[in-house]
């Protein structure tokens, strides 16, 4: 019987070790060190552009500005330092700034008789203001010849859009000579005063001031 119960005892104490060695606790594995944080550099937002259109490019209205070009082939000088003089009048009659206004008054290059013609911001051809250059050295708009309801015409401060500082230069013939036209009509020439009432010349050419 002892060995019975020693063999019985022997099988128990195996299967108790079995049991045992079953439910041992898993040996513990060393913690996972933490993912190192990763920073992503930031990056410069570009500057927008708004547009009025997908792709479209902003629109850009230029101002006119009259067209001299048929004046110069005829001749007529633009753009450049000038005497504006009384055509076939046989005298030196020369557009002049005075006290008094501006006339035909003028006989000799001073910086009274120096003209300019300058395009117009207008769209129409032939159009010019009158821009003494010795009156128009400092910044700004500068000053203009302008039309007036008597004789004289006068300077004054260059306006944009003002109407009476916008002449039309009228081609008379292919010898160089024009009409000047104003606001107020044709200028006319008589014995150097700018005249009313539809007496007086009105043929008119460029001569280059440096001559």
């Amino acid at each position: 019987m002892r060995s019975l119960v020693f063999g019985a005892v022997a099988v128990l104490s195996a299967a108790t070790l079995a049991g045992c060695a079953g439910n041992a606790p898993t040996p513990m594995q060393p913690a996972a060190a933490p993912a190192a944080a990763t920073t992503k550099p930031a990056v410069a937002t570009p500057p927008t552009t708004t547009t009025t259109a997908k792709g479209a490019k902003p629109t850009v209205t230029k101002a006119p500005v009259s067209d001299l070009s048929r004046l110069t082939k005829l001749g007529i000088d633009v753009q450049k330092s000038v005497l504006i003089d009384v055509a076939d009048d046989g005298v030196d009659r020369w557009l002049n700034v005075s006290a008094s206004g501006v006339d035909f008054t003028g006989t000799a290059r001073t910086d009274g008789t120096m003209m300019f013609l300058a395009p117009a911001p207008v769209a129409a051809s032939n159009s010019v203001l009158i821009k003494p250059p010795f009156y128009n050295e400092d910044l700004g708009p500068g000053y203009c010849v302008a039309d007036t309801r008597g004789a004289a015409l006068k300077l004054e401060n260059c306006r944009a859009g003002r109407r009476q500082q916008i002449f039309t230069v009228v081609p008379a013939g292919d010898s160089g000579q024009f009409e000047l036209h104003g606001m107020y009509g044709v200028i006319r020439v008589d014995n150097g005063k700018i005249t009313t009432g539809g007496r007086g010349r009105t043929g008119l050419q460029t001569v280059l001031y440096a001559d």
